[in-house]
């Protein structure tokens, strides 16, 4: 390859380039299509995908589902719950913890996200308990197919 070339694709990539750009190049390639469908509106920088933010842990024990939502730097009142059919959304904002600052690096996540949840077996909103406590929203609810049950060929 030709050195001005090369200089000259730097200068390019340099143009156009910010703190997330390798971010956003890999979240669009990695995307699956029907979800970039979904989200037509193109990435801005320090932005996540919805699919990925906040992190998820979903876990079953013999008598209960519980699901680890993290969201280290948030406040409880900065965070809402709510369910649609089996689909656990949980929306929140946060806010830069400065008026203007010169942003040197900027890792973060700023501003509002919601993430969509489905859950592995359905229930009811009045049957979920949430908890929030350091940094991690903790929702849990009873499991009401515990075991397979047989049912009679006639």
């Amino acid at each position: 390859m030709d050195i001005d070339k090369l200089k000259q694709w730097m200068d390019i990539s340099q143009k156009y380039q910010n703190g997330n750009f390798w971010d956003m190049i890999f979240d669009q390639i990695s995307k699956d299509p029907s979800q970039h469908e979904a989200n037509s509106k193109p990435p801005t920088p320090n932005a996540r995908s919805t699919s990925s933010y906040p992190l998820v842990d979903i876990y079953l024990t013999d008598t209960q589902i519980i699901v680890i939502i993290e969201l280290p730097g948030y406040k409880r009142e900065d965070v809402s719950l709510s369910l649609a059919g089996n689909i656990l959304v949980v929306k929140g904002t946060s806010r830069l913890p400065l008026l203007n600052p010169i942003i040197i690096q900027n890792e973060r996540k700023y501003g509002a996200f919601e993430r969509k949840i489905e859950l592995p077996e359905p229930t009811k909103a009045s049957e979920l308990y949430a908890k929030f406590e350091s940094g991690l929203l903790i929702v849990t609810y009873m499991r009401k197919y515990s075991s397979e049950e047989q049912i009679p060929i006639s």
